[in-house]
């Protein structure tokens, strides 16, 4: 025990590196077995094939392609994809814990800690860009982290903060709008060059990361898709939505043009308008109009958007929220697609460790607060915690910082460039959040003594943007938005002895892969339920007529009925509008019928009222003005919280003067 300003400081306890390094190896070993051969999806099944046939297109990231038919010859198929990210990820991990341990002691292992936190494990065993983008950022803040440590020398420092800007570089060409959450990285990396020149250079990366993408591009000879016309085309959908008239650049058939705005806009994704979606023919039309990366369609998205503000921020803030509290595609455990050169899958019965994985991620509580709305809450925590502790400028304290906005900005970049509800895109948050409070607390533990000690303050612009951002966040994150929806009761009522067969009741835009087939809520006593299908049939007890109400946006609705030798009539009625349909067919089939949108929303806005915007705007103001009032520096001294108090870090003391020794005893 030391005596320093009059308290007494228990160094701390020395963690062997040896331990941080088994610890992060049972972890590799232990996501690595309960995943092996790696778990696949439709996209990553795609861009596998294209390996194979040795096709090379920008719809899925050439850089991950270049670095996955590397890893072919290695490992087979996705074994080598998710052996090289999480040898990235529990590398990058254990470099930072070793550091914090420094200071620290076993408060350390809190950092490998990380990767089990809700949100963090859910991709670990997974093919996915956004896996590996969680690989180049950890790697890039670990070398950063390490590089800017005064304990280490010249020549090694130049080699870890090189490779850092180096790994920034491979996440953008990952992940290219990942290129906002590398500002933070860049500017932490470079500070030790001074303020000026690390900003230089952190913009000069910037720069050039686009232009290293066309060199790749063109050396690869990458076929050019324009994945970015997604995020116009979306948005055009929305607002054709909101407007009730066809947005799209182009000629348009009546029947196109009232297909585009009743039946196939959904804030969950806009895969309906996509190649693959039901309502393809946008996609189609653009193509074959030459308007698909065209300047043309870029000129009608930026006038749309500034002509239409309140339906552009409708379109984007509805699929924001969906993603923040109720994404899809959490877990995706599920067998991956089957081709001649792909054909991979986890082995059945699972083992233990996949049992155990699958368990946990899948749980009730994993799955409550492993969404991005608490991935917002734990950054917005841990900002203010360090900006109100003045911690900001120690070292733990400055790398929890740059982590903390990394996160805070790259999940806002999906505000404005979202086409899907998904989870996975936010999964670099899920570790930025965990990873950032996690150092928040070890620097509050032992950062105080430090910040007597120097005083420093983050500039006021620098606290500024801080602040905004996180209110930024918070406000949208938590901000309450809804479309204005309308209830539509529908009934159908069997008229004979045949067979009725209802396959599907929802909205058209719904995708079919998701939500229940018949949606809303249904009464059908009598009707027989066969998975989500309801059969009705005379003769087998009483059959009253099936009900449900659909509360949804002013839009299509499409009725399956399957027909066959056995069918019967049935009366379909929603609302005003009746009609017969005969299902009796001499073969099995299927009758589609589309029930046109009616309701309150079809002489009033479809899209979100001004008071949701200034009621977001306000939250917006206020939340940053507190943080940057509660963040100010007080004169005095500053009061340590309950759990530091008494606690700190060893500092060399200048020699006690003669009179100022301490007396025996």
């Amino acid at each position: 025990m030391k005596e320093i300003t009059g308290h007494r400081h228990v160094g701390p306890s020395r963690v062997p590196r040896f331990t941080m390094a088994i610890l992060a190896l049972v972890g590799f070993a232990f996501v690595l077995h309960a995943s092996y051969p790696g778990y696949l999806n439709p996209d990553s099944v795609t861009q596998l094939t294209n390996i194979y046939n040795g096709w090379w297109d920008d719809w899925h990231a050439p850089f991950i392609s270049l670095i996955w038919s590397g890893l072919l010859g290695l490992f087979p198929g996705p074994v080598g994809f998710i052996v090289f990210d999480n040898l990235l990820i529990w590398s990058a991990l254990a470099v930072v814990a070793m550091g914090v341990a420094r200071v620290a002691g076993w408060w350390g292992l809190a950092i490998l800690a990380v990767p089990v936190l809700p949100g963090a494990f859910n991709y670990l065993g997974h093919v996915h860009k956004d896996a590996m983008l969680v690989a180049w950022m950890l790697a890039a803040f670990a070398c950063a982290f390490r590089g800017n440590d005064d304990a280490i020398g010249p020549r090694a420092r130049l080699v870890l903060l090189v490779l850092a800007n180096l790994l920034a570089v491979a996440a953008f060409l990952t992940r290219p709008n990942a290129i906002f959450g590398l500002i933070p990285l860049l500017l932490y990396t470079n500070h030790r060059l001074g303020r000026r020149r690390g900003l230089m250079l952190a913009l000069a990366l910037l720069v050039l990361m686009p232009l290293t993408q066309s060199v790749q591009n063109r050396l690869l000879g990458v076929v050019s898709q324009h994945p970015t016309d997604s995020i116009k085309t979306y948005h055009l959908l929305a607002m054709s939505y909101f407007e009730g008239r066809n947005l799209f650049p182009g000629e348009w058939t009546e029947e196109e043009s009232r297909t585009v705005v009743d039946a196939c806009y959904s804030p969950l994704q806009w895969d309906k308008a996509a190649p693959w979606g039901e309502c393809s023919f946008i996609y189609q039309g653009l193509v074959r109009q030459g308007l698909w990366g065209s300047a043309t369609m870029t000129r009608t998205w930026l006038g749309e958007l500034v002509a239409n503000p309140l339906s552009a921020w409708s379109a984007m803030a509805a699929t924001f929220q969906l993603s923040m509290h109720d994404p899809n595609s959490r877990a995706m455990f599920y067998a991956p697609p089957k081709t001649d050169r792909v054909n991979w899958e986890i082995a059945r019965p699972l083992r233990v460790t996949s049992w155990l994985t699958q368990g946990y991620v899948v749980s009730k509580y994993y799955d409550r607060f492993g969404r991005p709305w608490m991935f917002a809450l734990v950054l917005g925590v841990g900002t203010a915690l360090l900006l109100v502790q003045h911690l900001a400028t120690t070292r733990l304290g400055a790398f929890a910082l740059a982590v903390q906005a990394s996160g805070a900005i790259y999940l806002l970049t999906w505000f404005p460039f979202n086409v899907s509800a998904e989870y996975r895109y936010f999964y670099w948050s899920s570790f930025a959040a965990w990873l950032g409070l996690a150092l928040t607390l070890v620097a509050t533990w032992v950062g105080r003594g430090e910040v007597r000690r120097q005083r420093r303050q983050l500039s006021s612009m620098s606290r500024l943007a801080v602040c905004a951002i996180t209110a930024v966040m918070i406000a949208l994150v938590f901000g309450s938005f809804r479309l204005p929806l309308e209830k539509r009761d529908i009934v159908l009522t069997p008229l004979d002895g045949g067979v009725i067969a209802v396959t599907h009741l929802r909205t058209a835009s719904i995708p079919p892969w998701m939500w229940k087939k018949i949606e809303g809520q249904v009464d059908a006593p009598g009707w027989r339920q066969d998975g989500d299908t309801r059969i009705a049939k005379a003769g087998q007890g009483l059959v009253q007529p099936l009900k449900t109400r659909i509360e949804n946006l002013h839009q299509t609705v499409r009725l399956r009925l399957a027909t066959g030798p056995d069918g019967g009539r049935v009366r379909v009625d929603d609302g005003s509008l009746s009609r017969v349909i005969d299902t009796r067919a001499p073969e099995t089939g299927e009758i589609v019928l589309d029930l046109p949108p009616r309701g309150r929303l079809a002489d009033l806005p479809r899209h979100a009222s001004w008071h949701t915007l200034a009621r977001v705007l306000l939250w917006l103001l206020l939340l940053a003005v507190l943080l940057f009032y509660v963040s100010r520096e007080r004169a005095g001294r500053i009061p340590l919280p309950f759990f530091a108090a008494r606690t700190y870090p060893p500092a060399p003391l200048a020699p006690h003067s003669p009179a100022e020794q301490p007396k025996p005893g």
